[in-house]
Formats: structure tokens, C-alpha cells, sequence
């Protein structure tokens, strides 16, 4: 009986603590206070900004950052941070086609396809 409600205020007090980090975790925000942020690196490619899907009008506005295959085989496109299927449109934007290496993207009417930058390697 003892060793029952030993566990018991053990795992009362685990979840209490759990629940309070988790809360702390989801509601907390860095706060640089004029300080750099160490959460951004010192070195390596700057982070371009681009613009949401909504807003491009041209095909030099378009970044496509990856491309990933699901289990059955359905592929998606993540373009200027937006995930992308084929059939999508958004803003002028549609997609499609998806293949493993590159995109068929229309804009306004016309046909691009974009490749996915190379990865490593010599330049």
C-alpha cells in the first residue's frame, strides 16, 4: 500500500513538472535585449527572404527548397516555405508537375521548370 502511494505522488509530481515545462516551452520567446541571437549562426549562406506565394508575379521570385516523397509515393514541393502538391495554386502560382529533382511550375499563364539547387560538391 505504501509503495502505491509512493508511485502515485511521484507521478503527480512528474506530471506537475512536465505540464509547467511544457507550458514554459510553447509560451517562451528569446529576447535578444540589443543582444546578438545565439540561436542564428555565425557562419554558412545568409538566409535570403522570400516572398509568400501569394505575392509572386514573376518566376525569378520562386525558391524551391526541397522535395519530398511520401510512403505511397506522392511527392510534395516546398516552394518560397510553402509545402506544395501537384494540382496546387496559390496566388499566380500553380503547381504542375513534381518529379524527384525538379519542379513544372506556371505563372501567369507561362510553363518554368525549376531544379533543386545541388547539394555539396565541388564548385
Amino acid at each position: 500500500m505504501k509503495t502505491i502511494r509512493v508511485f502515485t505522488m511521484f507521478a503527480v509530481s512528474m506530471l506537475t513538472i512536465l505540464s509547467h515545462c511544457n507550458v514554459y516551452a510553447l509560451g517562451s520567446q528569446y529576447e535578444a535585449h540589443g543582444k546578438r541571437d545565439p540561436f542564428v549562426s555565425l557562419v554558412g549562406p545568409e538566409k535570403t527572404t522570400s516572398l509568400k506565394l501569394e505575392d509572386i508575379m514573376s518566376v525569378d521570385d520562386v525558391r524551391l527548397e526541397g522535395i519530398a516523397t511520401g510512403a505511397k509515393g506522392s511527392m510534395t514541393a516546398i516552394i518560397n516555405g510553402e509545402i506544395l502538391k501537384q494540382g496546387d495554386k496559390v496566388g499566380e502560382v500553380e503547381m504542375r508537375k513534381i518529379s524527384t529533382r525538379s519542379v513544372t511550375i506556371a505563372i501567369g499563364g507561362n510553363t518554368y521548370e525549376i531544379k533543386l539547387p545541388e547539394q555539396g560538391g565541388a564548385k
